[in-house]
């Protein structure tokens, strides 16, 4: 369970300290919470509710480079539909892709939101 939300914690790869990312936490809920509402026609009450009701943030494990990676490696989009139409909402006729306006409207969200411009930044530094 998640106890504090905040952004730019940052993970080291323990296996190659060179590669890190920064997660910023508060941004990925923030923006999760949006697209239920948004795309999964929920109201904003609701779209909470099922954000944090779900396995995802109830099984939310951010202890280590790898759980943050387990994360990053789907996008928000997927994680809002799956949480709010559940597993293989694909197979419901929920499209897995991301609307036409989606990255757009994402964009003008984040920044009016004063949230981090992605929820996930990696790096590699050049000495080892």
């Amino acid at each position: 369970m998640i106890n504090k939300l905040e952004d730019n914690i940052l993970f080291i790869n323990p296996d190659n300290k060179s590669q890190s990312i920064v997660f910023n936490l508060k941004s990925w809920i923030h923006i999760i919470e949006a697209i239920i509402e948004k795309f999964a026609l929920k109201t904003n009450d609701e779209a909470k509710d099922i954000l944090f009701s779900s396995f995802l943030i109830k099984n939310f494990h951010v202890e280590n480079y790898s759980n943050v990676f387990f994360y990053c490696n789907e996008s928000e989009y997927h994680w809002a539909m799956l949480v709010s139409h559940g597993d293989q909402y694909w197979l419901k006729g929920i499209s897995s892709d991301e609307p036409e306006d989606y990255f757009e409207w994402e964009n003008q969200y984040r920044k009016k939101h004063n949230l981090a411009e992605e929820s996930f930044v990696f790096s590699e530094s050049h000495y080892k």
